[in-house]
């Protein structure tokens, strides 16, 4: 599916190179003047298309596990593919604070990462004589693909009994599913490691200004930090709606609802701090005040402390929702911490429009 961004050479390696951002980064990070400029290179270059490429590799290492499972339905496979979903469903949930460009302009969040999904859908698909990627990716809906649905799938009492008696739909609709979200994971990942990722650094013909690539690094955060902290945990406990409705977290069979905040939180933090070697937003907030960076920074820690403390327990968050909504709530309130400085201090420091989120309207 072209866009106007379309490599035309896969996955290109050599955006180091082109933009010379390694020699760029050493004397931006010794300078006292780093540039909007500077740090949109920085992310490009050693975060977002190292994340990109993890959450792709995992993916097709999901999908290849699958694969696995479905020729030989045994306890180990069933285990080393769970565990694969877990990791992919992992280095996905990382990346969610920079899903604009490639992810928004191709609508790869309909094949990957849809929820509510619908179980009953899911099943009566499972009637159909075959079910190919293609199936899945042109004429099946929203909620009856994506990580979701494979969970689904994947997660379920039976997976080994119904792959073992021959169930050949269980088993195309298993590797389908694999297929679909690692084919649109790997075209984000090829798109800002090559032209996409060139334009967000500002390079080429088709440069991003920076202004607007600060503003996405800013956005995008902000609209996530609302969805989990409103529209997730919020209506789950009964706060920003009258009747609590726990369905709302996107959490199955696999009880991964922790993990999803934790390294979404941590996704924000990567762009916040940047990679050890390199800037992130926080130069820029620390050259306009050092005492709302470091609020930032505190917010960003207690945020992920307060959400692996979740785990303590063993239980999933849908169960904590139920029997210590309290734990919950701090955590949300971690989160709404790190929205409030984005939206309040950073916003206004930095100068950028938030305006509307990329989902609304989304179909």
């Amino acid at each position: 599916m072209p866009t106007r961004f379309r490599s035309h050479s896969g996955r290109v390696t050599s955006l180091l190179a082109t933009l010379l951002v390694g020699a760029a980064l050493v004397l931006a990070a010794c300078s006292n003047d780093v540039t909007r400029r500077d740090v949109t290179a920085s992310l490009t270059e050693l975060v977002i298309v190292p994340s990109y490429e993890a959450a792709a590799d995992s993916a097709e290492a999901l999908s290849t596990e699958i694969r696995i499972l479905v020729s030989d339905p045994t306890s180990a496979r069933l285990e080393e593919a769970q565990a694969a979903w877990r990791e992919a469903r992992s280095d996905w949930s990382r990346v969610q604070a920079y899903t604009f460009g490639p992810v928004m302009e191709i609508r790869i969040s309909s094949l990957v990462d849809w929820w509510p999904i619908d179980e009953a859908k899911i099943e009566r698909a499972l009637t159909r004589p075959t079910i190919s990627a293609e199936d899945v990716r042109e004429t099946f809906a929203a909620d009856q693909r994506g990580f979701s649905a494979l969970e689904h799938l994947l997660f379920s009492d039976n997976v080994l009994g119904r792959l073992a008696s021959g169930d050949d739909a269980y088993g195309q609709y298993l590797t389908a599913l694999a297929d679909v979200i690692a084919d649109a994971i790997r075209q984000a990942s090829d798109e800002w490691s090559g032209a996409y990722g060139e334009a967000f650094s500002g390079s080429g013909d088709l440069a991003i200004s920076e202004n607007l690539a600060i503003a996405d690094l800013v956005r995008v955060p902000v609209f996530l930090t609302e969805t989990i902290g409103d529209m997730q945990l919020g209506v789950a406990l009964g706060i920003t709606k009258a009747e609590a409705d726990p369905t709302v977290i996107p959490e199955g069979h696999a009880g991964v609802g922790i993990d999803d905040l934790e390294q979404n939180v941590r996704g924000i933090q990567d762009t916040y701090l940047g990679s050890s070697d390199g800037l992130g937003l926080s130069d820029l907030i620390a050259q306009l005040s050092e005492g709302t960076d470091q609020r930032m920074r505190d917010a960003l820690s207690h945020a992920i402390d307060t959400i692996a403390a979740l785990k303590s327990g063993g239980q999933s968050l849908n169960e904590l929702v139920e029997t210590d909504p309290d734990a919950v709530a701090q955590a949300r309130d971690a989160i709404k911490a790190v929205q409030v400085i984005l939206t309040t201090e950073i916003v206004s420091l930095l100068g950028v429009t938030i305006g509307f989120s990329d989902n609304d309207g989304d179909s």
